[in-house]
């Protein structure tokens, strides 16, 4: 019996190696190069900075505590849709539940903060290893630390740092392509199913994945991919089916959807860019080309040229704007165009740079050898990962899914004569002191003159669960006032129009079944959301700076339409400096 026992376990731990072994080649295969220590260094060093020098700067009232309210209801028991207005598919409420159930209360919005960053650099180094599968990155002298690191410092700026689910859907995208491309495709179309799962705009994905995986791995490798899909999906619409919250997702995630805003984000945004700096960078190599002289020093050159314009003009509208500037001068809409190119044009930008197919570790396994058909195959669909994250009712740019923007930008500098490693890295010291001057002025929203310098109070002074995040006096004494106004009124109030960290940070369960009563935010029920005001016998606290504002932006659908009307009926109780308290006319 005992014998019987141990070949059970030798058979369950080969089984085991046999499956694992290709994973661990993957990542030992990228370090293995020695790249040397200063990207390594580097790689450690810079991630590291950003969460000590820059996550625990600032925070708003609106987008910083989107994700942190709507995990809070989930850890009271509250189910999406049927019980709270919530108008993208579950995951990311799901994911961010559970961590914020794990982490200590006194750092859970600073950790928060921080894991913004962790999520970003996993998704790089993902998408690192992904293209290191596709392509020869030591043939291309581009050492695997620095690409992540590029990728990390150019991406994770385009938002400030918070729970945010295009982040989320970027992780689990980059995790399902590398498991994808390295042979676990059931694990790569459960990550892609996920990846779904945080967002609308990822639909995609999935269908990309499982293409990719039929082009490089094989067909029987793709229907497992999509049958991982197909069970998470599965599981989704019967936990949905059996919490009666079917119906509910299917109006809130589909009815706010408007064509034309979707065609204006996923093609026409490329379309209309500002072409000065590419055209500006482009003028050394005309003026060579006419004049028949040698190759052009490497500043030059149009790829470094445009960086270091880019970064020129970014610094130049900080220091003139005095406000948070997410993602440049277009950038990532010029380089998604760059990709097009590498991908419509493989045998010029793609071929010569491919990987050696390797079958003892999985590589394009079950191949002749690697085409121009499965780069172009790789390169798209890392391309349609970060093309899904413009694709959105509200942030339009592609800029979160930076990696493979920039790796295209790199094989172009190739293809006119460059070096690699030298672009890449004067891309990461552009990065680097271009958003050095960004972080300067944090986001905060509605807009207002914010600098960092300011940034000196410790959130937690108000309510333990924001310490160690610093914020400015205005924002500290917003802090106070609404938690004297709590303590006054009760737990049956609401902040307008949004504050969605208002519940979170008083430690109370939901009285009201949304968090931010923008048109699209309730699906546009706006007579639903007055209602439940009165039902419910809220009292208001509306913030004074966004008292009577029609609409925070330009689009029709995100309109301020009953807060505007509860600002405009309902009795004042009570005035404060930044909140003025409401209650129902007659009430």
């Amino acid at each position: 019996m005992g014998e019987a026992r141990i070949r059970k376990e030798k058979f369950a731990v080969s089984l085991f190696l046999g499956y694992a072994d290709p994973m661990r080649n993957v990542i030992s295969a990228e370090f293995s190069r020695r790249p040397g220590r200063l990207w390594a260094g580097a790689a450690v060093i810079v991630p590291l900075a950003y969460a000590i020098f820059y996550a625990p700067y600032g925070m708003d009232t609106t987008d910083f505590g989107y994700f942190y309210g709507h995990a809070w209801r989930l850890l009271q028991g509250e189910v999406p849709y049927r019980d709270f207005s919530y108008i993208t598919p579950p995951m990311s409420l799901l994911w961010h539940a559970f961590w914020l159930a794990l982490t200590p209360d006194r750092i859970s919005v600073l950790a928060g903060k921080t894991a913004f960053l962790a999520e970003m650099l996993g998704a790089s180094w993902m998408g690192t290893l992904y293209l290191g599968r596709v392509f020869d990155l030591k043939r291309l002298d581009l050492p695997a630390p620095l690409l992540a690191t590029l990728g990390f410092v150019w991406g994770v700026h385009s938002f400030p740092p918070m729970p945010w689910h295009t982040v989320d859907g970027l992780l689990f995208g980059s995790g399902a392509l590398l498991c994808g491309i390295s042979g676990f495709a059931p694990l790569a179309g459960i990550l892609a199913g996920m990846c779904m799962l945080t967002k609308q705009s990822f639909l995609f994905v999935p269908a990309g994945a499982a293409l990719m995986v039929c082009v490089c791995r094989g067909k029987r490798e793709a229907l497992y991919c999509v049958l991982g899909t197909g069970a998470v999906l599965a599981l989704h619409w019967f936990a949905l089916q059996r919490l009666d919250a079917w119906q509910a997702f299917r109006s809130l995630t589909t009815g706010q959807l408007d064509v034309r805003e979707a065609l204006e984000s996923g093609i026409f945004i490329y379309l209309t860019q500002n072409p000065t700096l590419p055209v500006l960078a482009l003028l050394p190599l005309v003026a060579r080309r006419l004049s028949g002289r040698r190759a052009l020093p490497f500043l030059l050159r149009p790829v470094p040229l445009y960086f270091c314009l880019l970064a020129v003009v970014y610094i130049y509208e900080v220091l003139k704007q005095k406000a948070w500037i997410g993602y440049g001068y277009s950038w990532p809409t010029l380089l998604m165009l760059v990709g097009g190119l590498c991908v419509l044009f493989p045998g010029v930008f793609l071929n010569d740079a491919l990987r050696e197919p390797d079958r003892r570790n999985g590589i394009l396994d079950g191949n002749d050898g690697p085409t121009g058909r499965r780069a172009a195959v790789a390169l798209g669909t890392a391309l349609l990962l970060s093309w899904s994250t413009g694709v959105s009712g509200g942030y339009k740019i592609p800029a979160f899914g930076a990696l493979p923007l920039l790796f295209c930008a790199l094989l172009a500098h190739r293809r006119l004569g460059g070096g690699v490693r030298a672009c890449a890295a004067l891309a990461l010291a552009a990065g680097l002191v271009m958003f050095r001057f960004g972080y300067e002025h944090p986001y905060v929203f509605p807009q207002r003159p914010m600098p960092r310098a300011s940034l000196t109070y410790d959130a937690g002074s108000v309510y333990p669960r924001a310490s160690g995040v610093f914020v400015d006096r205005e924002t500290l004494d917003k802090l106070r006032e609404l938690r004297l106004l709590r303590l006054k009124y009760g737990p049956r109030y609401k902040t307008l129009p949004a504050f969605p960290l208002a519940y979170f940070l008083n430690d109370d369960k939901p009285a009201y079944p949304a968090e931010w009563l923008m048109d699209w935010q309730i699906g546009g029920r706006v007579d639903w959301a007055c209602r439940q005001l009165l039902e419910r016998d809220i009292t208001v606290f509306m913030e004074k700076d966004q008292m009577g504002v029609a609409a925070p932006d330009a689009y029709p659908t995100r309109r301020y339409s009953a807060p505007l009307r509860v600002a405009q009926t309902w009795r004042r109780v009570e005035e404060t400096e930044h909140f003025v308290v409401l209650r129902p006319p007659g009430g």
